[in-house]
This record gives C-alpha cells, structure tokens and sequence, in this order.
C-alpha cells in the first residue's frame, strides 16, 4: 500500500505509576497521538497495527479498527489528538505502527507512525 507523507504523528507518552506494579512486572503508560493533515485532501483513519515492543525484546502487534472507538475524518490543515494506553511487563520499551486511511478521492494508503519511547521517568536521561 502507498505512504502519504502528507499526514504526520506525533506522540507524547506519560508513566502512569498509580496504575502500575513494578512487584507484578506491570508497568502501565499513557500515550497521546496527534496525527495532522497536511495534504489538500481529507483523510478518514480507517485500521491501525500497533508493534509494542517491551526492554526484553518481546513484541505484540495490535490490530484493530480505528482508534478509541472512533474513525475520524481529519480535514486538510487539521488535526487529530486522542490518548490511549499500553501496559509493558518491563519499565521501557517502544511503541511503532501504521495506520491505514482513506482519502476523500478514493485512495487507500498507509501512515507511518514512527518509533516512540515508553520509559520510566528516572530512566530517561
């Protein structure tokens, strides 16, 4: 499928230590995604594949129709922001997908999400 690099994510991630248990291996974190139309036509965010990869090298891919229940249809020079959650059984890890949209004109293609940290604050330099 075709890369749109007319539409860019951003992430910003937060550790939610009230949700997590070191003793029990559950490290809970909040991310939030802003996915901005910079293109002359509207997109609608139909799937996503979410890689999550925790600090032991241990992966699980998340398929699914759209985000946070919704598929939203994001108008050229606007954006998108929803937050979401993973739970990592170790205190760092990433996060990596794709998004598959479709354009106003018919056109299916692929939006990168690129490589973001999920990590404790004190282990972050």
């Amino acid at each position: 499928m075709p890369i749109d690099n007319h539409i860019s994510v951003t992430a910003t991630t937060q550790f939610l230590r009230e949700h997590s248990d070191p003793s029990q291996q559950r490290y809970a974190f909040s991310y939030t995604i802003t996915i901005s139309n910079h293109g002359t036509k509207a997109a609608r965010l139909l799937t996503r594949h979410w890689i999550i990869t925790d600090g032991n090298g241990h992966t699980q891919e998340v398929h699914g129709e759209g985000v946070v229940g919704e598929q939203p249809l994001i108008q050229p020079g606007q954006s998108y922001r929803y937050t979401s959650g993973a739970i990592l059984s170790t205190p760092v890890g990433t996060m990596h997908g794709t998004y598959t949209m479709l354009s106003n004109n018919g056109n299916y293609f692929d939006t990168l999400i690129a490589p973001f940290s999920l990590a404790l604050p004190e282990l972050v330099n």
